[in-house]
C-alpha cells in the first residue's frame, strides 16, 4: 500500500531520526516539498521527451524535404507527348 510513497516515507522517516519528533505541520511541510520535487521531476522529463520529439520531427522534415535541384528536373515520363 505504500510501495507508491516509498520516496516520501524515507524523507519522513530520515526526518524523524534527525529531529526526533514532527508534528502535523511539520509533516504536511516535508509531504508538499517530496511531492513538488516530484511533479518538478516530472515535468523536467515531460519537457525533455518534447524536446527530443521536436528534433526528431525537424531532423526528419529535413531529411523528407526535395533538394531545390530535384524540383527543377524534370522526368521524361513527366513531359507530355
Amino acid at each position: 500500500m505504500l510501495l507508491p510513497y516509498g520516496d516520501l516515507m524515507m524523507v519522513l522517516s530520515t526526518v524523524l531520526r534527525i529531529k526526533r519528533t514532527l508534528d502535523a505541520a511539520e509533516i504536511d511541510e516535508i509531504i508538499l516539498d517530496v511531492e513538488t520535487q516530484n511533479a518538478l521531476a516530472m515535468e523536467h522529463r515531460r519537457r525533455a521527451e518534447w524536446r527530443k520529439s521536436e528534433l526528431e520531427a525537424a531532423r526528419f522534415r529535413a531529411e523528407c524535404e526535395p533538394f531545390p535541384a530535384a524540383r527543377l528536373r524534370t522526368c521524361s515520363h513527366d513531359q507530355v507527348s
